[in-house]
């Protein structure tokens, strides 16, 4: 009764402005016709509509789960069906639509069946149509696409070589420091890599040939590279590890060692940048030595304004001498937590699967109450929506690369698995594809290279292989940039070509 009181009130309303009784009311040529097709559009035309959670940069997984959900914003999902939905021509053989059918009042699930997968290169187009028993609300169509990455090369970097210390720069550019040419030795290298050209830059030299460095940037873009080693196998006099700190700026292509040195030799080490543009370098390996002697559980505060280095109290140490963790600082909260790590470099290694905390106002260290499933070292961290932190990849007891795909709810104070990647491989490179996606690229397969893509779905909680690498790749780097996953390195191959997995 309200809408049609509101319509006859504009009938009336615009009577007395209509010169010829025969024209039509709404044609929308006349100001008349006009004011009242938007008047009654705004009486009727509450539209419907729907939406899909894969955002631009998303990857569609539905093609692997062969399952989209859409969301309406009006109760309105039994109008629709099959025969209201379309896939665009060049992939209706590729994907074909099973079924659609209502999961409640406001989302509708979408079924396909997938009979192929490679060189997806154009979007896919799925066009939905207004149901004829749809009369209440506005409906004239809508589309969906979903653009898939395919791998490709970009550029090349400047020499083969692997086990490469990145960092991703403000401005998207990627620097690369020191590594493992396909010879087997260290390399002094710096050079700067911009993903949008495929070329590098090269840098002055360090002051020696290093791998394992640990390396942070500063707000203002200045990184820091500190520690590591000068020969690929262990070292057998104490000099091979560094001590060394260099300062590196990306806007006057400086390599700049600092004139003092860490107090302890560090490799396998973790180092955070503090929002006051201080250093905090954590654990690692300091002398010869494969038990847990030649590792050290201690962190030392690098003062860049003072020059020099302070090695924290005791009440800061780890629980355990520790190599090959992960550190994240969180400066919110002047906080650094710690992921993972073990005790020593033989085979009778302890793992661990707690998170630690380090209070940088009280220096003092505690254990937080989460414990993960699998117990290992050299893991990734990454924080996705709803304040979950993934603990990824990483290496298990005698050296058996890790299935386990871990999360961390501080919010809730809960730890759980979230499944398993689809082989063991160890020396995976894991980054974020998108908010809520993360990609693992190579690795060794218990006992070859892979090339293989896996995707890891946050929201799905399901892991996908989803594509192969130009080359397989282990010991090498993939970064996200605003063009996609760049991937590059590896200390065994000779190519220096650089892949991207990219939408573009």
């Amino acid at each position: 009764m309200r809408c049609i009181f509101k319509l006859v009130f504009i009938l009336l309303l615009f009577q007395c402005k209509i010169q010829n009784k025969s024209q039509n009311l709404f044609d929308p040529t006349t100001l008349s016709g006009g004011s009242v097709a938007v008047l009654s559009s705004l009486v009727f035309q509450d539209g419907i509509q729907i939406t899909t959670r894969y955002q631009p940069n998303d990857y569609p997984s539905f093609v692997k789960t062969e399952i989209l959900d859409l969301d309406l914003d009006k109760p309105v999902s039994s109008h629709f069906n099959k025969k209201h939905f379309y896939v665009s021509e060049n992939y209706k053989d590729d994907l074909v639509l099973r079924d659609v059918f209502p999961l409640s009042e406001s989302k509708v699930r979408v079924l396909f069946s997938v009979s192929s997968r490679s060189e997806w290169r154009e979007p896919i187009i799925l066009r939905i149509q207004k149901p004829e028993s749809l009369t209440e609300y506005a409906f004239n169509w809508k589309i969906l696409e979903f653009k898939f990455p395919y791998p490709r090369y970009i550029g090349n970097i400047s020499e083969a070589k692997g086990q490469i210390t990145t960092q991703r720069l403000l401005d998207g550019r990627i620097l690369l420091v020191g590594g493992v040419s396909v010879a087997g030795n260290t390399l002094p290298t710096v050079e700067i890599l911009n993903p949008d050209t495929g070329t590098t830059v090269l840098f002055p030299p360090l002051n020696q040939s290093l791998m394992g460095m640990a390396i942070c940037a500063n707000s203002d873009g200045t990184v820091y590279v500190s520690g590591g080693k000068t020969i690929v196998g262990s070292p057998t006099v104490n000099t091979q590890f560094s001590n060394r700190i260099y300062k590196i700026n990306s806007t006057n292509q400086t390599v700049e060692e600092l004139p003092f040195t860490l107090q302890k030799r560090r490799y396998g080490h973790s180092m955070v940048c503090l929002s006051n543009g201080d250093l905090l370098v954590s654990g690692g390996q300091f002398q010869v030595g494969t038990d847990h002697t030649a590792i050290t559980n201690d962190h030392e505060y690098v003062s860049i304004q003072n020059g020099n280095t302070t090695v924290l109290n005791s009440s800061a140490n780890f629980p355990m001498n520790t190599i090959f963790h992960f550190a994240e600082y969180d400066s919110f909260k002047q906080r650094v937590l710690f992921f993972g790590g073990k005790d020593r470099i033989d085979p009778f290694a302890a793992y661990s699967n707690s998170i630690s905390t380090l209070d940088l106002n009280s220096q003092v260290l505690s254990t937080l109450p989460a414990v993960f499933s699998t117990a290992r070292s050299n893991v990734t961290s990454m924080i996705l929506p709803g304040n979950d932190r993934l603990v990824l990849g990483g290496v298990m007891g005698g050296g058996v690369g890790s299935r386990s795909i871990d999360s961390w709810n501080e919010t809730t104070s809960t730890s759980q698995t979230n499944g398993f990647t689809s082989r063991m491989k160890n020396g995976s490179s894991i980054t974020k594809f998108s908010d809520s996606q993360v990609l693992y690229t190579g690795g060794v397969d218990t006992y070859y290279k892979s090339g293989i893509l896996e995707l890891y779905d946050h929201i799905e909680r399901k892991n996908f292989v989803v594509d192969t690498m130009m080359n397989a790749r282990s010991e090498h780097t993939a970064i996200q940039t605003n063009k996609g996953i760049i991937i590059f390195g590896d200390s065994a191959l000779t190519d220096t070509r650089v892949e991207l997995y990219g939408k573009d």
